[in-house]
């Protein structure tokens, strides 16, 4: 008998937020590293668990009997290239079975993982996962993870990274933009289909960001009627360029905030969402698809595209890019380990346009945590054009290609996550 879809009441954003919070603090000093029960190839741990947070949640992930359906198999490759990302698994929705695990650390953000939990069927059109309501507390009316639903989320973000961290590495690097196909009807048909299935419970039936899992998340959706957006190529106060709107889609935000990557889809139907995001907003809508932006035009005429900013992070470029840092204030934003700030820490009161909060800046020092991206380009796209209302463009500032590359390997430099390249690459 197939249970009844999951309701999900309204949740303050901050809610969901403070207990990131929690899973962040449970990062630090905690048990001595705890193999899991599954090696890898050659007796390489696949993960590792190194804090209380992580271990109290292997214990709570067997009590639960999150084994019954969930395996924990898929663990990255020790060297070669990136494993593909894996699709939901679509066709099992209507079996005990659920999706492997093993490659789950990083995929998702901490909020994404406890939206699933409490209201799985909402976030995964579908899903047959029974709720973990009862991981959560009721505060003021409103749902609470409580400290197992932290915990558990704190041992699903542990899963499959000993080795590689593969999400890392993936944000590492800017998404090819494929060629779009013709916008004709059977591509806004296919686009109709995939945002009801994937989009519409955070973004709404009407793309004004106002889903039924809208209020789970500190970073609320994205309204696409507005049209005001954060990552892209394009001067302050102008649209995204369709190109922007694929690499959203592709990588998603990462542990920044709450949208997952769908670079599991088709490239077809990948243009086919950008199509329908471009429906909802009037100045956006009824154009052709196109996959250059500016910044492709602009890299061909001087950027540092193909010029390996990366390749100086530990030399004179870095030491320069850390004297940018410094003059251009960038501290006193994303503070001075660069790990970012909240709004009272750092005393500011940042918005993305039409009033709407943003809670914190950016995390430099993940790569899983940057929200557009950790790669050169996606770097020096936020440099060049800003990141919304909250981050100015600093064009004016770095006008030259030097300056830039030096701040771009000065950032990459930041990021503790960032492990030597493995052979074969």
């Amino acid at each position: 008998m197939r249970r009844p879809r999951n309701r999900t009441p309204r949740a303050l954003p901050a809610v969901l937020f403070a207990a990131a919070a929690l899973l962040a603090s449970a990062c630090g000093p905690g048990r001595p590293p705890c193999a899991d029960v599954r090696a890898g190839a050659g007796g390489e741990e696949s993960t590792l668990l190194d804090t209380d947070a992580a271990n109290k949640g292997r214990e709570i992930f067997r009590r639960e009997n999150c084994d019954r359906c969930h395996t924990l198999f898929d663990r990255p490759p020790s060297s070669g290239g990136l494993a593909s990302s894996p699709a939901p698994a679509v066709d099992l929705l209507d079996s005990r079975v659920g999706p492997d695990l093993g490659l789950e650390g990083h995929r998702r953000s901490d909020e994404w993982q406890l939206a699933h939990l409490y209201a799985p069927a909402a976030v995964v059109r579908g899903s047959r996962m029974p709720a973990s309501r009862h991981l959560f507390r009721p505060e003021a009316g409103r749902p609470t993870p409580g400290r197992e639903a932290v915990d558990l989320v704190a041992y699903l973000q542990a899963l499959g990274r000993a080795r590689r961290d593969i999400w890392a590495e993936r944000r590492r690097r800017d998404p090819a933009v494929a060629s779009p196909p013709p916008t004709v009807g059977e591509l806004a048909r296919r686009g109709d289909e995939l945002y009801g299935r994937h989009c519409e419970p955070c973004h709404g039936a009407g793309g004004d960001g106002r889903g039924e899992l809208a209020g789970f998340f500190s970073f609320p959706p994205r309204d696409f009627v507005r049209g005001r957006y954060r990552f892209k190529s394009t001067p302050p106060g102008q649209p995204p360029a369709d190109a922007d709107l694929y690499r959203s889609i592709t990588l998603g935000t990462g542990t920044g905030s709450a949208m997952p990557a769908f670079d599991w889809l088709e490239e077809r139907d990948r243009w086919a969402l950008v199509l329908r995001i471009k429906e909802f907003s009037p100045a956006l809508r009824g154009k052709d698809l196109r996959a250059e932006d500016d910044a492709d035009r602009w890299w061909r005429i001087g950027g540092t595209r193909g010029r390996g900013a990366a390749g100086g992070a530990n030399g004179e470029m870095a030491g320069e890019g850390r004297r940018l840092w410094e003059s251009l204030g960038c501290a006193s934003c994303h503070g001075a380990s660069g790990s970012g700030m909240t709004r009272a820490e750092a005393g500011a009161d940042w918005t993305d346009g039409a009033g709407v909060v943003v809670p914190r800046s950016g995390d430099l020092t993940h790569a899983c945590a940057l929200r557009a991206g950790a790669s050169e380009r996606a770097l020096e796209r936020a440099l060049m054009f800003g990141v919304g209302d909250a981050m100015p463009s600093y064009a004016d500032a770095l006008p030259d290609e030097a300056g830039r590359g030096a701040l771009v390997a000065f950032i990459l430099s930041l990021d503790r996550a960032r492990k030597p390249e493995p052979a074969g690459r």
